[in-house]
């Protein structure tokens, strides 16, 4: 494992708390991750909502897709109850609410948005709040679409974008490593120092995930990976202060 690697909470402190809510980033936070990543969907009114799935189901009390919710209908749903009574009411909060919890905790912290949706209105409405937020500077957007990352490498082209291998993509373009992504995620179970390595030579960073227990700590530790991703900041914390990564 590379010296400085990066902590980050892969949609908050999600084996605790219900994923994706501000009540998650800000527990993730206290447990000091060093990054969050969460994700981005539009409403049928293009308002920008915070949620993994493209359906409301696993999630809330609600039923269907996303995008077919008006924000005020959305915001009426239960967000937190399905993971304990004690989270029931927790509502779906909008991308600018997601930013100024964390950023009102730390205005430096890092920030990882996934784009869920290959939706060319939705990554700009991402790319203007970033700019409206000064976010850049301590940010990536990372997308299983390769195409709305590369849109984001042409309105800006120092942007930081993380994208996945070839065999994680639907018919992908070619030649992204290095020119639209500067940084790929890797499932753990698969990743390998060669693979690392190979990235590495074109100047692309790698993350890990997920590393959420003892073994796929130990077995980051032996990776020459640049950050590793965790639903599990609680477990992982004592792991780092133990091998006196922390």
């Amino acid at each position: 494992m590379l010296e400085g690697f990066q902590i980050v909470g892969h949609r908050g402190f999600r084996s605790q708390y219900p994923e994706n809510t501000l009540v998650s980033f800000k527990a993730a936070m206290d447990w000091g991750v060093d990054a969050i990543e969460f994700d981005v969907h539009p409403t049928r009114d293009r308002q920008l909502v915070i949620t993994h799935d493209h359906t409301v189901e696993r999630c809330s009390n609600g039923t269907g897709y996303v995008h077919d919710f008006t924000f005020d209908e959305i915001r009426k749903l239960d967000f937190g109850g399905w993971k304990d009574p004690k989270f029931a009411g927790t509502q779906i909060p909008t991308f600018e609410e997601t930013l100024d919890c964390i950023l009102s905790k730390d205005p430096n912290f890092y920030i990882l948005i996934e784009l869920k949706e290959d939706d060319d209105e939705c990554t700009r409405q991402v790319f203007d709040i970033c700019q409206k937020y000064s976010l850049f500077s301590h940010s990536l957007i990372l997308s299983f679409h390769p195409r709305q990352l590369q849109l984001l490498r042409e309105w800006k082209p120092d942007i930081f974008l993380q994208g996945f291998p070839y065999r994680y993509l639907n018919n992908p373009p070619r030649k992204l490593y290095g020119t639209v992504f500067n940084k790929i995620c890797i499932w753990t179970k698969e990743a390998t120092n060669a693979e690392i390595a190979d990235f590495h030579e074109m100047g692309v960073t790698v993350d890990i995930c997920p590393v959420d227990d003892e073994e796929q700590f130990n077995k980051a530790l032996t990776l020459d990976c640049d950050s590793i991703t965790t639903n599990n900041p609680d477990v992982i914390w004592p792991l780092l202060k133990k091998h006196g990564l922390r």
